[in-house]
């Protein structure tokens, strides 16, 4: 739902954008002595409403799939003898709700759901009408009598006082779907008849009754949105003079001759009512349509393509923006600070937020992949929070180590051969914690094909404490002691050696360490504030 939300919020910021650098281009290439046909300027317009479709859903698939590098990693190493281990004796329990801040959600949720019902009613019931009314025009068209048939086009004489129009229906089997309406006053007059018939049919070689249906969605789904019904009034404006350009430079029409049924059809239907919902036609015929049949027609062969590639370079980074703005601003260094401030235990993990943190944190809340990652642990953490607290405070640790097991599975008891993800980099382990073998053993915990003491919560949990308070104990500082829980303590002192510093952000961004210490307390300010994922 969020990012069917997402989508319609940026096709509206789009649509404005799209329609006047649509209009404003084609005017400048006019007043600059380089116009484009009418043909062209159909498909320059054709061309910004499907970028004003597509752009949104690139900049959510580039959203998903690349938010801003690689979310989770699998190349970290399997034992060998890991698919013999025994299964675990603990997993992640029962569905539990995440815990939200009090207050946080209930207005936002409250105007969500009058936004949606206002919406719902009002698209509703301007499609719904139109439908119908377009419903009804079948049933008229075919009690109409019939003139002749062009394939599955059916011509038919309209009552007195309505202008020529075309309308095409979704219809299966061989009943007619495509019909072509003429004044009756046009038997009087053989090639003003034909000229019509002509100018009507060219509409459905075009598409034109086809995306007529198109643009009547697209207005009702926007109803409340003026560009959305100027950009469909601007289209309708174009498919006019392209049948009318098509069919003066096929040949089958000539200049003369199609101005005069142009001007015979506005004398004769002065006053004519609108063309009806989801038809294709123009009432009022116009001096512009006329002063254009008699205008040379420029051939710019890779005008369209090049003026399109042009938008879609401009509406790119609107549409990135606006996918941005409809899924929620993102959180800066200075929300982080102030989440970390107001939401800090006395006495607990310390959370120093830095550019690496607020990356991380917004991977983690602004991406479906880290947001569903974030749930699924503060869901598991819930259940056993207390369990996993009661063994840290026995140690003297701060309760936020928890968040090493959020980030490293979910808080989730799995074998080293799971396949869901973890946030740390590095060799994959096994448990809650996620020990590998090696330093498992190193602190009492069996490692074997009979039996696998990682998967002993209880039991993991008393060792993670142990090496987190050894670690403390080795560098006095906790983000050391985090670094080295994922990298270990050579890595930890080759890196003090090389960088020069004891400062994990300076050390981060030197490229001496990864970027482990950073994921951690971007998942602690979560579970501190677990309403950052409403």
């Amino acid at each position: 739902m969020s990012g069917l939300v997402s989508f319609y919020l940026a096709v509206a910021l789009l649509l404005p954008v799209a329609l006047l650098l649509a209009w404003g281009a084609l005017a400048l290439l006019t007043r600059l002595g380089w116009p484009l046909s009418a043909r062209q300027a159909l498909r320059v317009g054709r061309g910004a409403l499907a970028l004003v479709l597509l752009l949104p859903l690139l900049a959510m698939g580039a959203r998903a799939l690349s938010p801003a590098g690689p979310l989770f990693t699998f190349e970290r190493s399997v034992a060998r003898q890991a698919e013999r281990l025994p299964s675990t004796v603990w997993t992640g329990g029962a569905n539990v709700s995440v815990p939200v801040a009090r207050g946080t959600a209930s207005v936002p949720a409250s105007i969500w759901m009058l936004l949606s019902l206002g919406w719902l009613s009002g698209a509703g019931l301007f499609i719904g009408r139109a439908l119908v009314r377009h419903g009804r025009l079948l049933s008229r068209l075919e009690a109409l009598p019939r003139v002749r048939s062009v394939g599955r086009v059916v011509v038919v004489l309209g009552e007195e006082g309505t202008p020529a129009f075309s309308a095409w229906f979704p219809r299966w089997g061989q009943r007619p779907c495509a019909w072509v309406v003429v004044p009756p006053a046009l038997l009087e007059d053989a090639e003003s008849l034909r000229l019509t018939v002509l100018h009507e049919l060219q509409h459905h070689r075009q598409r034109d009754t086809h995306l007529a249906l198109g643009r009547l969605v697209l207005t009702g789904a926007f109803f409340w949105h003026p560009a959305a019904h100027g950009l469909s009034a601007w289209l309708a404006s174009l498919q006019e003079l392209a049948c009318d350009e098509a069919l003066v430079a096929s040949g089958r029409a000539q200049a003369q001759a199609y101005a005069r049924c142009l001007l015979q059809a506005a004398l004769r239907l002065p006053g004519a009512p609108p063309v009806p919902a989801g038809a294709t036609g123009m009432s009022h015929p116009t001096q512009r349509r006329i002063h254009m049949l008699f205008q040379p027609r420029p051939r710019r062969t890779h005008a369209v393509p090049a003026l399109l590639a042009a938008l879609s370079l401009l509406l790119l980074p609107v549409a990135v923006l606006a996918q941005g703005a409809a899924r929620g601003r993102a959180v800066t260094q200075a929300d982080a600070e102030a989440l970390a401030r107001t939401s800090q235990p006395r006495g607990d993990l310390p959370i120093v937020v830095d550019a690496k943190v607020v990356e991380h944190l917004n991977r983690l809340v602004g991406t479906d992949k880290g947001r569903a990652f974030m749930k699924r642990a503060l869901e598991n953490l819930g259940t056993h929070r207390a369990a996993l607290t009661a063994t840290l405070r026995s140690k003297g640790l701060p309760e936020g180590l928890l968040a090493v097991a959020v980030v490293e599975s979910a808080v989730t008891n799995m074998p080293e051969t799971d396949g869901r993800p973890s946030l740390a980099p590095g060799m994959r382990g096994a448990g809650v914690w996620m020990f590998i073998p090696e330093t498992a053993r190193r602190y009492g915990l069996e490692v074997s094909a009979a039996r696998d003491e990682r998967l002993d919560v209880a039991r993991e949990t008393q060792a993670a404490s142990a090496l987190l308070s050894d670690l403390h104990a080795r560098y006095g500082d906790w983000r050391l002691a985090l670094a080295a829980y994922n990298q270990g303590e050579k890595k930890v002192d080759q890196a003090l050696t090389e960088g020069g510093s004891r400062d994990v952000t300076a050390l981060i961004a030197g490229g001496h360490l990864n970027d482990y210490v950073a994921t951690v307390q971007a998942g602690l300010l979560i579970v501190r504030n677990p309403h950052l994922l409403d």
